[in-house]
């Protein structure tokens, strides 16, 4: 049938991957404590130091207080957490453009500023 109709074909693809996208640009991201937006599960935190895939290396570290740093090429940033849609840890540092994801998986640092991963598949220890 989508033989017959390339043009339905296109339109259906597009459909499909523009759903995939994300609705909310990252300047539209707000920074929230879980412990504010009552009724949000707060996703789990794991300081500690990162080995990446590319040879680099990433540490986390979170205070008592919950303040959290992320040191990268030996320098220190304050880093924000930010309520994210699907229960993985995002933690921005809007100054510097540092942005760190954790999942399960595997955890990434990116750069918003420069469009650019810095790192990727970083896993604990």
């Amino acid at each position: 049938m989508f033989a017959k109709f390339p043009i339905f074909s296109v339109m259906t693809a597009t459909l499909l991957l523009s759903a995939c996208g994300s609705s909310v640009p990252l300047t539209e991201t707000r920074p929230a404590l879980a412990a504010v937006i009552p009724g949000i599960p707060s996703p789990s935190l794991h300081a500690g130091k990162y080995s990446c895939e590319s040879g680099s290396r990433v540490e986390i570290q979170q205070d008592d207080r919950g303040a959290v740093q992320l040191i990268w090429l030996g320098r220190a940033y304050v880093m924000t957490p930010v309520v994210t849609s699907t229960g993985a840890v995002r933690l921005e540092n809007a100054q510097s453009g540092l942005v760190w994801i954790q999942i399960p998986a595997k955890s990434m640092l990116l750069n918003t500023k420069q469009s650019s991963q810095l790192a990727n598949g970083c896993n604990a220890g």
